[in-house]
């Protein structure tokens, strides 16, 4: 039986692709010391917040100690606010502060930059494509 060498190379290409952008995106992050982890958190808290730590486990994929350790560091460094929700004294909200917000633009500026570079010598219609063929991969794999 013969294998299906051009469906392995997509595979291969998508892992190679997925850890270059997260690798560039990470060397771009340092200096604005944030990880990728937080960087990620903070857009999402900006989009979704205040909501329960909880849901920031889901919503990163991360275990729970993750992102309670992160949580630690990010509100130590006043880009959240972490308090008890009122409806269950057991749970945390997490909230992006002004600090938070201002650090979250930094990030947009720069990784506009990074978008750029990602998107180079690819044509609108190409940028379109890949969207709808990545989107088309994430459904047959059960991601939303």
């Amino acid at each position: 039986m013969k294998s299906n060498t051009p469906m392995r190379d997509l595979a291969v290409l998508l892992h190679e692709t997925s850890s270059l952008m997260k690798r560039r995106f990470e060397h771009v992050a340092r200096p604005c010391g944030l990880t990728l982890l937080q960087w990620r958190a903070l857009r999402w808290l900006n989009d979704n917040g205040p909501v329960r730590q909880r849901a920031l486990v889901e919503a990163l994929e991360a275990t729970p100690m993750t992102i309670s350790d992160m949580a630690d560091r990010m509100e130590k460094a006043d880009l959240i606010t972490r308090g008890t929700d009122p409806k269950d004294s057991r749970a945390k909200l997490l909230q992006i502060t002004p600090t938070g917000l201002e650090k979250l633009e930094e990030m947009r500026l720069t990784a506009n930059v990074v978008f750029e570079e990602i998107t180079a010598g690819l044509s609108a219609e190409d940028v379109a494509a890949v969207r709808h063929g990545l989107s088309r991969i994430k459904e047959n794999l059960g991601g939303n």
